[in-house]
């Protein structure tokens, strides 16, 4: 019976170090840390998706830009040939009015189009930056999970070993062959750590 009565209390105490452990592994703030970087993860791959689709449209904008450009350069050439007063025919005046005119029309809607541009370039950049301030929130709640997690894994931990330490003086007078045993038998899956 003297045998018994420590190895019983030195279950107890590994039991709650078992249990203790088992909590430590599965803090609940684990799993929001998980899902934070999860979410993080998501907000990379849209940022990236946001810059490329930004990248595409100021692409766009700067070529629809050249294009309006040349179409005002020619409309400037075909309007100072009207007004020169070096075109005297009333049918190739009529042309270059009419030229002058189709010029200005393909003109104000590729500037439309441009204006729509600008607009959908302007709205990425509120996505993005919507995006990284997200990113920037998820991080500091990252940080304060991982201080959470550190914080209750020191308490633990404390507690762990101070059940350690009442165990060690319990373990000095049992047999090795017992402490050996009670080891091996503690490993098997079926006792659930109840070797006593």
């Amino acid at each position: 019976m003297s045998t018994l009565r420590p190895l019983l209390e030195i279950q107890e105490l590994d039991l709650e170090c078992d249990r203790l452990r088992d909590e430590r592994e599965k803090l609940p703030a684990r799993a929001d840390l998980e899902a934070c970087l999860a979410d993080a993860t998501n907000l990379d791959v849209a940022l990236a998706q946001l810059e490329a689709r930004r990248e595409e449209l100021s692409v766009s904008e700067r070529h629809l830009g050249a294009e309006v450009a040349a179409l005002a350069a020619k409309a400037k050439e075909v309007e100072d040939a009207l007004y020169s007063g070096t075109i005297t025919a009333t049918k190739e005046l009529e042309a270059h009015q009419e030229e002058l005119r189709l010029l200005r029309e393909k003109q104000d809607g590729l500037e439309t189009q441009e204006l729509e541009l600008l607009e959908a370039i302007e709205s990425t950049d509120a996505d993005v930056a919507e995006n990284r301030e997200g990113r920037r929130r998820a991080d500091e709640r990252a940080e304060a999970l991982r201080g959470t997690i550190a914080e209750a894994e020191r308490d633990i931990d404390g507690q762990i070993a101070e059940r350690v330490g009442r165990r060690e003086p319990k373990c000095a007078g049992l047999p090795e062959a017992v402490l050996s045993e009670y080891a091996r038998l503690r490993e098997r899956d079926r006792l659930r750590g109840r070797a006593a």
